[in-house]
C-alpha cells in the first residue's frame, strides 16, 4: 500500500504570514480541521490544527483544571479570541512534522500520524512541492482495504469521493 494510492490532492494550504483570523475563516469555509502552512515556493513548512487554535483561546489558568471554567464570566472566550486573531500563522504553526513522498509506504504514514498525534501529513513531489496530504481518514481507508480485500473501497482523493 502506497501513500499515492490513499492521499488526497485537494489540500487546504495557507501562507505563514496569514493571520489566525484568516486561518479560522479558511478552516470554516473548507470544512477542515487542519491546514498545511507553505512557503513562497509551495513547500510545506508547518501545520496548523483546530486543536492548536482552541488550545490558544483557553486561558492558562484554565488549562490545568477546566473545572474552573464553570465560574468564568461571559466574554472570556471572546476576549482571548480577540487577542489571538491578529497573530500570524507562523507564530502558532507546528514546525515539527514529517513530510511524506508519494512513493512512501502507508505504514510510514501510519507510524508518523501517531507520533505526536499528527492529524495531517503533507505529501510532496520530487521537488518538495505539496501535491497532497494523508489524514487519519486516509489511513483508516487503507486499513479497511487491508482487512476487507474482497470489498475494496475507492481511495480516489483519500477515499473522500472527491
Amino acid at each position: 500500500m502506497w501513500v499515492k494510492d490513499y492521499m488526497f490532492s485537494d489540500v487546504t494550504t495557507i501562507d505563514k504570514e496569514a493571520t489566525i483570523a484568516d486561518a479560522v475563516k479558511l478552516m470554516v469555509k473548507k470544512k477542515t480541521n487542519s491546514l498545511i502552512v507553505i512557503d513562497e515556493k509551495n513547500k510545506p513548512i508547518g501545520t496548523l490544527s483546530s486543536y492548536t487554535l482552541v488550545r490558544e483561546v483557553v486561558p492558562a489558568y484554565l488549562k490545568g483544571d477546566p473545572l474552573f471554567s464553570q465560574f468564568g464570566k461571559e466574554g472570556t472566550f471572546d476576549k482571548y479570541a480577540g487577542r489571538m486573531k491578529d497573530k500570524h500563522v507562523k507564530d502558532l504553526m507546528h514546525p515539527d512534522f514529517h513530510i511524506l513522498k508519494e512513493d512512501d509506504a502507508m505504514i510510514e504514514a501510519a507510524s508518523y500520524s501517531i507520533k505526536a498525534s499528527r492529524r495531517i501529513l503533507p505529501v510532496v513531489d520530487k521537488a518538495g512541492k505539496i501535491v497532497g496530504a494523508i489524514t487519519r481518514t486516509c489511513i483508516k481507508n487503507a486499513l479497511y482495504n487491508a482487512i476487507y480485500k474482497d470489498s475494496q473501497i475507492t481511495t480516489k482523493n483519500g477515499g473522500n469521493g472527491n
